[in-house]
């Protein structure tokens, strides 16, 4: 969000973080900063590419939800095989490496694979196939509408990270929906399924 906003703003617009945040939340960042193209007349591969200098930036500020571990490590006490599915590119692995959660994951895919952008299920379904996962009792944990279309495409089960704060609202579509990470690692129908 900071680096959306802070693109924005280079753009010479002044978008409340709040207005950013639920653009984010809402969509895909490439629909926020089209947007931000239109409205500044900034070529947008110009806007991707300062978004992800910013986002490279403020890696190091990124920091774990409550409850992440926690969850994490009660579901592979369990059974469960953890996978991550993110648009992040290879800063992903030593993001997670720095916030010590790196080994929980068996296989982290990134942008830098040839998938369809997120709501496509490219990604998941690629980690289904690859791993034999049993669609399910595979769940896709996600805080976005868009993690949840990713899931429906893929044929997997969406779980939605919907704290009470969250300006993102239920698609319908959710298999469940939680509002502490914990919630997940203490549900014993989940264990022995895979997770995002």
């Amino acid at each position: 969000m900071e680096a959306a906003a802070e693109t924005a703003a280079e753009a010479g617009l002044r978008d409340s973080a709040g207005e950013v945040l639920k653009a984010v939340k809402r969509g895909l960042v490439r629909e926020y900063l089209t947007d931000v193209s239109v409205r500044s007349g900034q070529p947008l591969e110009g806007l991707i590419e300062r978004y992800r200098h910013f986002t490279h930036r403020l890696d190091g500020s990124i920091t774990l939800i409550p409850g992440a571990r926690e969850a994490l490590e009660e579901l592979r006490r369990g059974g469960a095989v953890h996978f991550v599915y993110t648009h992040r590119g290879d800063s992903s692995g030593p993001i997670l490496e720095r916030l010590g959660i790196r080994d929980c994951f068996r296989e982290i895919v990134t942008s830098g694979r040839p998938f369809r952008p997120k709501p496509s299920g490219d990604g998941v379904r690629y980690l289904t196939e690859k791993y034999g996962l049993d669609p399910e009792r595979t769940w896709y944990v996600g805080d976005r509408t868009l993690d949840v279309m990713c899931a429906k495409d893929a044929g997997v089960k969406a779980i939605l990270y919907l704290p009470k704060d969250s300006c993102v609202s239920p698609t319908g579509r959710e298999d469940l929906i939680v509002r502490d990470l914990r919630e997940i690692g203490q549900r014993t129908e989940l264990n022995g399924n895979t997770e995002k």
